[in-house]
């Protein structure tokens, strides 16, 4: 009877140790998307995004805290022209595997949560901000080695 139990304890400690290390797996829902951008590209796209936040946005009194960690070339151009432009824009921070989910933040963040979904279908590429609620969105064409804007931005909140 003992070792029943001890075996139905073991399966259940497995299981969820599966399940833990299975949702860090889980991708995140935010950032560049396409295989091997290109640097050009994302710059060109970042000062358009960039000249768009500037419209939308008092650049000395705004903060932009980004929702998820950056690591293509699409964000950091990003993050390097909101700070030439003169917004302050706070970087997340990679979460180790077995950090403690949900915890509460030592004081309430100031300023707008950020993030951007980078992606492509053939010759378009698609740029996704979110602002808080509010969401903008812009396609850019690719064409002899260039990409321009293919429409106006559009905004949804």
């Amino acid at each position: 009877m003992m070792n029943k139990m001890i075996t139905a304890s073991n399966s259940i400690f497995i299981l969820m140790l599966v399940l833990l290390l299975l949702n860090g797996c889980v991708s995140q829902p935010y950032g560049n998307f396409i295989q091997n951008p290109s640097t050009t590209y994302s710059k060109i796209m970042a000062d358009d995004v960039t000249a768009q936040i500037v419209r939308l946005y008092p650049a000395a009194n705004t903060q932009f805290n980004l929702r998820h960690v950056v690591n293509d070339p699409f964000g950091h151009a990003l993050i390097e022209k909101l700070r030439l432009q003169g917004f302050a824009v706070q970087e997340a921070i990679q979460q180790p595997i077995f950090a403690a989910p949900n915890q509460p933040d030592t004081e309430p963040q100031k300023g707008f949560t950020l993030s951007y979904i980078v992606d492509q279908s053939g010759d378009l590429y698609h740029v996704k901000l979110m602002i808080d609620d509010m969401r903008l969105s812009r396609a850019f064409a690719v064409q002899a080695d260039s990409i321009d804007p293919a429409g106006l931005w559009v905004r949804k909140e």
